[in-house]
């Protein structure tokens, strides 16, 4: 039975007997009933509507209190390591970003900011300024202050021009004593060093000066002498720099410096770990040796060679006991003397790297330079036209059971070489004469006579090798052996 039927049913029972009259009072009690009701539902309506809107209210704060929680719940020691690579200190394309990258990643939330904030490090990049600019010190001071109390490297570009002092700088100088590095990317004004004496330097490392301006009074320089931690100095010599130079132990000196003058520098370079030397050859004027007991790799670059001119009475004045590592660079020809070269290497016997550009030396020669230096790994040979061909090929390639030359070579650099005669099969030969697989060394029962080869670079110009040879050649990169051959090679 329907709703609809139930109720008619009911209500006639109701109604059974009574008058017309009694029919229309119980009429209005449901019409009563039913204003009653709708009174009900028109509230519950407006109270339903209300919880709706308080509903909806709190889910958009429940969005905006997820909004600011950090979007990724790490440990604040773990966020700040991943900060660090995220902000890249090295140059790239001549800028620095890590304003820009140190920015970015405070600007995430404000749970990131009050870290990065409180991290100083994060904002201890390279301070590159451009004083021919105008900008605002403001920035730089808050930058500045951020990094406290951490020292900061400092690059400074002059504009031409521009001799006065920047507001920028006089922030830079209100920090002085947290400069861990100085680097002038042009030559600075003299006003410049008369300003800086009047400031500490207590933690300067290094200094990157090059031309020491001539208005600049040798009263000016010892400013760095109150450097105490000061070890690596780049510059353009003069003879009347004046330089903190026994507590250096990483020394450039650059621009073609007389020989003379370089000599005399590095005679007060007793603690030198690391030197560069730009100079020029000369006729022999001195006798006295300089002894660098600490120094394990030299860097020597020689300008203008001529007949008359030489290089090797540089070497003769040095004794470096412990070096190393040797590197020779000549801007053009210049005369090789093999018994004053070997006089060298016999005051250096710890030789492990040896790299050779534009050098003149025969094959006879290079052979010899070989045989005295028996603790050579690393020989780089660059645009050296006289001393690769079969002969020295031959002396490097191993035979079982014979003495052998530079046993412990393990990386081999041939680089715009033309060499007089070259067979491929003594060039390979040599190579596989020196190399073996990873299981062959595993199964070795006592140390090989030599080193294998940990890499061979080829790049000989005018040079067509054989299909042989390249196959050869593939055949050893196959087995594991690190082969790089240059766009010259045909």
């Amino acid at each position: 039975m329907s709703v609809r039927a139930a109720i008619l049913l009911e209500q006639r029972t109701r109604t059974e007997g009574k008058s017309r009259t009694e029919i229309q009072k119980l009429i209005g009690e449901s019409h009563s009933e039913i204003r009653s009701v709708e009174s009900q539902i028109a509230d519950l309506e407006s109270r339903l509507a209300s919880l709706v809107e308080r509903r909806d209210r709190e889910n958009l704060v429940v969005d905006a209190l997820r909004h600011l929680i950090p979007p990724i719940q790490l440990p604040v020691e773990l966020l700040v390591q991943i900060f660090g690579f995220a902000i890249c200190m090295e140059e790239q394309f001549g800028r620095y970003p890590h304003f820009q990258d140190a920015y970015r990643v405070s600007h995430v939330c404000s749970h990131w900011r009050e870290i990065s904030f409180s991290t100083p490090h994060l904002w201890t990049g390279p301070v590159d300024v451009n004083l021919g600019e105008d900008g605002g010190a403001d920035g730089f001071r808050t930058w500045l202050s951020r990094s406290a109390p951490m020292s900061v490297p400092i690059l400074l570009t002059w504009f031409p021009g521009k001799d006065v002092a920047h507001p920028v700088l006089e922030e830079l100088l209100a920090i002085s004593p947290r400069w861990r590095s100085l680097h002038l990317r042009q030559y600075a004004p003299a006003w410049f060093f008369m300003r800086l004496a009047e400031h500490r330097l207590e933690s300067l490392e290094e200094v990157n000066l090059g031309l020491v301006p001539d208005g600049v009074g040798t009263s000016a320089l010892p400013i760095f002498g109150a450097a105490p931690l000061l070890r690596k100095l780049d510059v353009v010599p003069t003879s009347r720099l004046n330089m903190p130079w026994m507590q250096l132990n990483d020394l450039a000196l650059r621009n073609g410096t007389a020989p003379d003058t370089s000599l005399d520098i590095l005679a007060q370079c007793a603690n030198l770990v690391t030197a560069y030397v730009g100079t020029l050859p000369w006729t022999p004027s001195r006798t006295e040796i300089i002894t660098l007991a600490h120094l394990r790799t030299l860097e020597l670059e020689f300008f203008e060679c001529g007949p008359e001119t030489h290089f090797m009475p540089f070497l003769d004045s040095l004794f470096a006991p412990t070096l190393t590592s040797l590197s020779l660079s000549f801007r053009l020809h210049c005369p090789w003397l093999v018994s004053a070269f070997t006089a060298f290497q016999l005051r250096s016997p710890h030789l492990t790297s040896l790299e050779l550009s534009h050098a003149s030396l025969t094959s006879d020669d290079l052979r010899a330079v070989l045989f005295h230096a028996p603790l050579l790994s690393d020989l780089s040979l660059r645009l050296c036209p006289y001393c690769v061909d079969d002969t020295l090929f031959l002396a490097l390639h191993y035979e079982s059971g014979s003495k052998p030359l530079v046993p412990h070579l393990r990386n081999l650099s041939l680089q715009g070489t033309s060499p007089t005669t070259l067979s491929d099969n003594i060039l390979v030969g040599m190579i596989a004469s020196r190399w073996w697989t990873d299981a062959e060394e595993e199964s070795r029962t006592a140390p090989a006579a030599i080193a294998r080869w940990e890499r061979v670079e080829l790049e000989l110009q005018t040079i067509k090798f054989s299909q042989k040879f390249e196959d050869m050649l593939g055949d050893l990169r196959r087995s594991g052996l690190h082969i790089g051959c240059g766009d010259t090679i045909q």
